[in-house]
């Protein structure tokens, strides 16, 4: 008998050393507000690794519920072909990467988006097209525009939007905590001819938030603070952008009833704020280190121990239950086996 109580507790452990449930609770930042501006059209995609993105200068300001951004591109045609190609982003879907810690920006937030070439504005239009890479479009229409280059020749590009920051969720295990999100979305970079020679993050705070309300930054951008106007200065250089160039920002919290919608309409008068903080003489101010935290960083809470409290219980209760069952049947067959021998004595 004492080999089959060993060999149930055997298969006890066996079982309950096996994990019987996927994660359910991937870590990473959801809703977040940001950018995925891939300046690519899925069926012009080959042309794409013919210009090179020689800089990109990518300037944000931060503010309660949402964020106003303006990126500056620096691009070369590295061949000798004339290059006639469109743009483009879907109007409404979601895009998801990071690898490990989730990054999905909810693309119907974009708004307000603009673009020039070289000073002069380009039409943009509305045109169908199909989901790209990581991009799930939830309606076939894109944004989409013409660009063009002569042979080695170079463009700037300025594009401008406003984000919903207000709706992020930050995922650790099986805790989180809602907070205004902003992502910008490098790894959708890779469409262009390898590598980025350098890239420049300007990030300032607006509305009165201040560094106390920054909850955690991408570090791998080696940023620094210039206090008097608020702004977080980080470089990368000479780098093919993947999941783990991301830019992730967490601050400030969210807001009952945001209205997003009111903010959009002072547009005009956010995008010249941002053209002003862009013309600062940035390379020049005096910028100091700065501790920042991991943005995808979540306290534990006791609410948070409960679902998976939970799940360990469904999934090993049956196992349990059954080990338990079969000790109490062993034990009992051995207690019955010991009363038929006395008995039989007597």
């Amino acid at each position: 008998m004492t080999k089959s109580i060993k060999m149930v507790f055997f298969l006890f452990i066996v079982a309950t050393s096996i994990k019987v449930w996927p994660n359910v609770s991937q870590p990473g930042v959801w809703n977040a507000g940001g950018t995925l501006y891939t300046m690519l059209y899925p069926s012009d995609s080959l042309t794409f690794k013919k210009v090179q993105m020689k800089e990109e200068r990518i300037y944000v300001q931060l503010y309660k519920g949402y964020a106003v951004v303006k990126g500056t591109y620096f691009l070369q045609n590295t061949t000798q072909e004339t290059l006639n190609f469109k743009m483009g982003y879907p109007l409404n879907g979601i895009y998801s990467g990071g690898g490990w810690h989730l990054n999905q920006v909810k693309i119907d937030l974009l708004s307000k988006f603009k673009i020039r070439s070289n000073d002069v504005w380009i039409h943009i239009i509305e045109q169908q097209n199909e989901d790209y890479g990581k991009i799930n479009s939830l309606n076939e229409n894109w944004k989409v525009w013409q660009m063009n280059f002569l042979p080695k020749e170079s463009k700037i590009l300025n594009v401008y939007f406003i984000v919903n920051t207000n709706y992020g969720t930050v995922v650790n295990g099986y805790n989180s905590k809602r907070t205004n999100a902003f992502i910008y979305l490098l790894e959708s970079g890779n469409v262009w001819k390898n590598p980025i020679d350098l890239g420049r993050f300007y990030i300032q705070l607006m509305d009165g938030l201040t560094t106390k309300n920054v909850h955690g930054i991408s570090k791998n951008f080696e940023f620094k603070f210039n206090h008097e106007n608020r702004i977080f200065y980080g470089t990368k250089s000479n780098f093919i952008p993947t999941t783990s160039d991301n830019l992730v920002i967490t601050y400030f919290k969210n807001i009952n009833q945001f209205d997003y919608d009111k903010k959009v309409e002072e547009a005009e008068e956010l995008f010249t704020t941002i053209d002003q903080m862009s013309e600062l003489p940035l390379n020049s101010l005096s910028y100091e280190e700065i501790l920042t935290n991991d943005p995808y960083h979540v306290d534990n809470t006791f609410l948070g121990y409960i679902p998976f409290v939970l799940t360990s219980f469904i999934t090993y209760a049956p196992f349990v239950i059954i080990s338990i069952a079969m000790v109490i049947f062993i034990w009992g067959f051995i207690k019955w086996k010991k009363i038929l021998v006395t008995n039989k004595e007597l």
